[in-house]
């Protein structure tokens, strides 16, 4: 059974999102958070530091994991459980490695490559992450290569995989397919009723 991995908006500050976050809480526990900041260039990692602190202190008593993106430095000082690797500003694998230790998980988003999958691995990637775009720019032929590539990983590699879905009727199939964690498009924290994991 695939687990619950969740994945904040970009937050420039804690909240309101905080009050949603410990309402969803209540009623769901995910194996594991992505808080997601601005760029760098717009919140440097002093100004990030207590927007970190204060969801940390939401979800780490509850045993959930806390993983930030892109900022090895910042997730280290700020005693996160992980890094997960996403976009432009993300450092390569293997010097997010390096900054985090062996001890700290460390997450890449590969997109829709098998390559950059495989190559994730090799520099010393936890988990891999495919995802079929932004939201808006999921198409159904994106959402299912999503579907194969996870259900390929799955056979073909140790590795686990995170799999990241549109909509809920897609939790299903990626579960069927050997998803070991299911990451919500945005839209679950509007309406997480609706999604069954």
């Amino acid at each position: 059974m695939s687990e619950l991995y969740l994945a904040t908006p970009v937050l420039a500050q804690a909240e309101p999102f905080l009050s949603a976050l410990h309402k969803q809480l209540a009623t769901c526990q995910p194996a594991a958070l992505l808080l997601r900041l601005p760029p760098v260039a717009q919140m440097p990692d002093s100004a990030a530091a207590p927007l970190v602190a204060a969801v940390a202190s939401c979800v780490q008593p509850m045993g959930i994991a806390l993983m930030l993106q892109n900022r090895a430095a910042l997730a280290v000082a700020q005693a996160c459980d992980g890094v997960h690797l996403c976009g432009d500003e993300a450092p390569d694998t293997a010097t997010a490695r390096r900054v985090v230790g062996e001890a700290m998980q460390l997450g890449v988003d590969v997109g829709l490559s098998r390559d950059h999958a495989m190559r994730a691995g090799e520099e010393g990637a936890d988990y891999i992450c495919f995802t079929p775009g932004e939201d808006a720019a999921a198409t159904p032929e994106s959402v299912a290569a999503v579907l194969e590539l996870t259900r390929w990983w799955a056979v073909m590699m140790e590795l686990p995989v995170v799999a990241q879905a549109s909509v809920a009727a897609e939790v299903a199939p990626l579960t069927a397919a050997g998803a070991d964690f299911i990451m919500p498009a945005q839209g679950w924290w509007d309406n997480p009723q609706d999604w069954s994991l």
